[in-house]
């Protein structure tokens, strides 16, 4: 099931454990997809390297570092912070917006469930280092990738680097032009 809009915090502490992983692999797949530059910022400070910001490298950065508890927290604190109690942090699709102005904008929100981002650190955690949690986070990931009119990195055109297309047009050319030279002589 996605949970698209919904009141996270709520969910959280009705749900079972099995469950609350469910819902934090739904939240942080949105988080990275909708904070971007905010998930960078994250990993930037905790001094982690990551490919680029496309949602699926920065998943698989947080994955790689899912022992250091100070990032981790902080991806739970945005992950929550994409529905908080069913209404958005940042209403406007500002992909670009920082860690800093999130969590000013969230910093009420967060201060009254700090139980619920302790145990949601230590499920993802947990939930991290187990081998089934890459193949629900990929599928998450590709799906709301999707949904959102992006492509999952599978799926990712090539960059638009036309230097080999050049060249294999241009080696194409001359070869039609070779084979017109010849047949008329």
């Amino acid at each position: 099931m996605r949970y698209i809009k919904h009141n996270a915090i709520e969910n959280f502490n009705q749900f079972s454990p099995k469950e609350k992983a469910k819902l934090l692999v739904e939240e942080m797949s949105k988080a990275y997809m909708l904070y971007p530059e905010a998930v960078a910022n994250v990993l930037d400070s905790c001094n982690i390297k990551y490919e680029s910001k496309h949602p699926q490298d920065l998943a698989d950065a947080v994955r790689k570092n899912s022992d250091n508890l100070k990032m981790l927290n902080r991806i739970i604190k945005l992950s929550f912070l994409v529905n908080k109690d069913g209404s958005d942090v940042k209403p406007k699709d500002n992909r670009n917006v920082s860690f800093r102005e999130v969590m000013r904008d969230g910093k009420v929100f967060l201060k009254q469930y700090p139980a619920e981002l302790k145990e949601s650190t230590l499920i993802a955690r947990d939930m991290m280092k187990e081998t089934i949690y890459s193949k629900v986070l990929d599928k998450t990931m590709t799906n709301y990738l999707n949904m959102d009119g992006q492509q999952s990195k599978n799926l990712r055109l090539p960059s638009k680097n036309y230097t080999t297309m050049f060249i294999v047009l241009g080696l194409v050319a001359i070869g039609v032009i070779g084979y017109y030279k010849t047949r008329k002589s």
